[in-house]
């Protein structure tokens, strides 16, 4: 198994592409102590499923909802099989993880793709019971536009409803864009467009200091997403006096931030015991806010 994972570490160094990356790290996630339920439907649509991935061992730990990227649609993107590594990193730590599919660009515009993801996080709160899980602990997560979606449910809290919003713990944003203004991307203008409804796509903009906890990472090398979607959402959240945790790692970029979540990586970069302390922390009752940065 060791020369199998040295094997594969050095596929991730070799290669460039995410989604060869991706299929690569994978491969090993495959084999991980977990059960999955694939291809449940939450809507009408084909692109309207999600999978469910359960620990073998016995817990009451929390759900996580996790948002794959890929610029709304706007560059590569592929599909919630592509990142059972996620799945396969949180349940080896006893969280239930769901990972949906959801519509994009160039089929669709913003309001269809944040419906399709509050609609899932909907049925994650009215159904994670049905798996075993608790439907007063789900936790929002998502890499680069993933991430935008989760966070724009978690700070605008009138796309979901209230006993689900009630039910978030936290926020767990990788890499994500809260603060991209001025929109120059033909793609993005088409996306966010009209201009009248750019101001409404920024997650900053809806941030009041009331919301869950929340932690953002971020990789110092990624060219992807700009340092100021990070700083500028830290700081309004302790403007406001929310809570926010915060870390960025030197040798990181856009994908490989994400990519350490994968088996080659976990014990070589502390994103995920990051993520993991995050999560455990704020999954007891009502426990005071850490506000660390690194």
């Amino acid at each position: 198994m060791k020369n199998k994972v040295f094997f594969i570490g050095l596929l991730l160094i070799s290669t460039g592409c995410a989604s060869i990356q991706l299929l690569v790290v994978n491969s090993l996630a495959r084999f991980a102590n977990y059960t999955v339920i694939s291809d449940i439907p939450y809507g009408q649509h084909t692109l309207n499923s999600l999978n469910v991935y359960i620990p073998l061992q016995k817990t009451k730990k929390a759900t996580v909802v996790f948002f794959y990227g890929g610029c709304w649609g706007g560059c590569e993107t592929l599909s919630k099989e592509n990142y059972l590594f996620v799945a396969q990193a949180l349940t080896s730590r006893g969280y239930r993880v769901i990972i949906p599919d959801y519509r994009r660009y160039p089929d669709v515009k913003f309001d269809t793709i944040i419906a399709d993801a509050q609609h899932a996080v909907e049925w994650g709160h009215k159904h994670i019971a049905d798996y075993g899980g608790d439907p007063n602990q789900i936790f929002l997560m998502g890499h680069s536009a993933g991430a935008h979606l989760a966070a724009m449910l978690m700070f605008n809290e009138h796309y979901l409803e209230t006993e689900t919003y009630r039910s978030l713990k936290g926020f767990v944003g990788l890499a994500g864009p809260y603060d991209f203004l001025p929109i120059t991307d033909e793609y993005q203008k088409i996306v966010f467009g009209p201009p009248s409804h750019y101001s409404a796509s920024q997650p900053i903009n809806f941030v009041d200091g009331t919301e869950p906890p929340s932690l953002l990472l971020y990789g110092k090398n990624d060219t992807t997403v700009k340092p100021k979607n990070i700083a500028s959402l830290r700081a309004r959240i302790k403007q406001t006096g929310g809570c926010v945790e915060s870390h960025e790692y030197n040798n990181l970029d856009h994908v490989g931030l994400l990519g350490s979540l994968s088996l080659p990586k976990q014990d070589q970069e502390p994103v995920l015991n990051d993520i993991i302390q995050f999560l455990d922390y704020y999954s007891e009752s009502n426990p005071p806010c850490k506000k660390i940065d690194r």
